[in-house]
């Protein structure tokens, strides 16, 4: 049965009672406040923030209170590294990788796997961090692009499209996430045929060469990867011309529930989109979920955006394994992270043994508007459970192996 997560931050995470109270445990992080993510970074700040503080209300983690530190990695990989590696100097017991994608395999790669220190992935969906160039010490909480491309092609397979366009903003976990969609779905339907591929620049504000590519292709849809300020600005350019309209609003994109909130009455009402924590479905789903979303609301005046669960679940997966390890030493916590599994907001959840990636699901829906809620959300019409998607042992080999 499930806990409250406040009950469980009191009953578990302060079980160990014979521990003397220690100096305060760092939390440390490179996030993305400015630059192409920050839009993102800043609500990863935020969920990491509220975590910190719900477990310093409760006791702390072991008796022991926590602290945050960090600074602005500017969506910047090497300003990323550096940072982190500055930040560790004065010991930390968990990582918080940065929302980017780019910055988030650097850190992983170039930080966490020597410096040997527990590094959480909140955002960024990259798969190479959980597969091709996975290092023990990190362990991921948001639906990878593997798993994401492959959940939406099963969908997509049994619908009648044929003629298929790809949009996506030219970054890293953008080109994996409509890859792995593409190669995926044509495996599933040979008949596929994917008319036109588009990859503006990553923070693009002039779309309009893509759209007019897009509309002359006259796909059956247009599959898109688009988030956050990108997705902002293609849709309002968009709308000047029509465009929602004359593809029959079939359209897809990553509709986190800030950027809906962005959009207000110029959300494309009738599309279809994706999230990874839609606060709009999870209130309804469990007490647990809705004392979080309820609880953040009332102290920020707006309810958490997908970003902000994900890296509340981050915080919050780390303090689990640490009360379960009787130790903040980062080799027990990554023992105890290894096959375990977790409540969150959104659920329980398994983290695998080979690749340390939560078997979280894939939410996909219909954007309209919400009386209740006082915005467009995507209103969760299929929900893609984790454990389908996500790849076995015998394909993480093979990618390790570069096959």
């Amino acid at each position: 049965m499930n806990k409250n997560l406040i009950t469980l931050a009191m009953v578990t995470l302060a079980s160990s009672t014979a521990l003397a109270q220690g100096q305060p445990i760092r939390i440390v992080g490179s996030l993305d406040l400015s630059g192409g993510a920050a839009d993102v970074g800043r609500d990863a700040l935020a969920g990491t923030q509220y975590a910190i503080e719900q477990l310093n209300r409760n006791g702390g983690v072991l008796g022991r209170q926590l602290v945050l530190e960090h600074q602005d990695g500017g969506s910047n990989p090497q300003r990323a590294i550096s940072q982190a590696n500055s930040l560790l100097q004065g010991g930390a017991a968990l990582l918080m990788a940065p929302q980017s994608s780019a910055s988030a395999l650097a850190v992983s790669k170039t930080v966490t796997a020597k410096q040997k220190v527990p590094t959480c992935v909140g955002v960024s969906v990259i798969d190479d961090i959980t597969m091709k160039d996975f290092n023990a010490y990190v362990y991921s909480v948001t639906p990878t692009s593997y798993m994401e491309g492959r959940a939406q092609a099963e969908r997509f397979a049994k619908l009648p499209y044929k003629r298929y366009a790809l949009l996506t903003a030219d970054y890293a976990g953008g080109r994996a996430g409509v890859s792995r969609f593409r190669d995926r779905l044509k495996e599933l339907n040979p008949q596929a045929e994917f008319v036109v591929e588009e990859y503006p620049k990553f923070g693009a504000t002039d779309y309009t060469a893509s759209i007019n590519k897009l509309l002359a292709a006259k796909p059956d849809y247009v599959f898109s990867s688009l988030f956050a300020t990108d997705l902002l600005t293609f849709s309002k350019q968009a709308n000047s011309v029509g465009f929602f309209k004359q593809i029959n609003n079939r359209f897809m994109a990553l509709y986190d529930f800030n950027t809906l909130k962005a959009m207000g009455d110029n959300a494309p009402i009738g599309t279809e989109g994706w999230q990874r924590a839609p606060a709009n479905y999870l209130s309804k789903q469990s007490p647990e979920a809705k004392v979080f979303i309820d609880g953040y609301k009332a102290k920020h005046g707006n309810y958490p955006s997908d970003w902000t669960i994900m890296t509340y679940d981050c915080v919050m997966t780390w303090a689990q394994a640490a009360a379960r390890a009787k130790s903040v030493e980062p080799d027990a916590v990554m023992r105890a992270i290894e096959g375990g599994e977790f409540n969150s907001v959104r659920g329980v959840f398994r983290i695998g043994k080979h690749d340390h990636q939560a078997e979280v699901a894939s939410y996909i829906g219909t954007v309209e508007q919400s009386a209740e809620f006082g915005q467009p959300v995507l209103a969760i019409r299929d929900v893609i459970p984790g454990a389908v998607s996500r790849p076995s042992e015998e394909v993480l080999r093979q990618v390790r192996a570069g096959k």
